[in-house]
């Protein structure tokens, strides 16, 4: 007679993740960067420094998508919200960022607010607040999935 094994959840390299946080961080503060120089840009340069800005958000969901490959709760979270992480671009034709410019310069800020969190939280560890930050990490990727969703529909 077999046993059924319970399946153990696999441990998260916290350094790891840690680092693509980081990374994340990093695509969104170039992307904030050339939105802000944009928004007082004309004409052709506005074109290039959106275009730039675009790259920079492909770039982020491509850390966004190795994030979750790691973070089971992230791809979740991810899912939950109808975003599929890997077809972003599929769906999209020629993307334009302009007259939501703005509304995506908050919502960057409000990304760059989240990955700064999740990453101080991935550092504490063994804390007496353990369940709370557990509890605050799930509404964190919540968050993070939710603000990505609506970015990429503004784009």
């Amino acid at each position: 007679m077999k046993r059924s094994q319970t399946r153990k959840p696999m441990s998260m390299d916290l350094e790891h993740i840690r680092m693509l946080h980081n990374e994340a961080i990093e695509q969104l503060d170039l992307m904030y960067t050339t939105l802000e120089a944009a928004e007082h840009a004309s004409d052709t340069t506005r074109d290039s420094l959106d275009d730039i800005s675009i790259n920079h958000w492909d770039a982020y969901l491509d850390v966004i998508h190795l994030i979750s490959m790691h973070d089971e709760d992230m791809s979740t979270s991810m899912k939950k919200y109808t975003m599929l992480i890997g077809e972003a671009q599929d769906n999209v034709g020629e993307r334009q960022i302009g007259l939501h410019r703005v509304f995506l310069i908050y919502l960057l800020l409000a990304l760059l607010r989240r990955h700064h969190r999740m990453e101080h939280i991935f550092g504490l560890r063994g804390s007496p607040m353990s369940d709370y930050l557990q509890e605050s990490l799930t509404m964190e990727r919540e968050h993070i999935a939710h603000l990505i969703t609506v970015a990429q529909k503004l784009m």
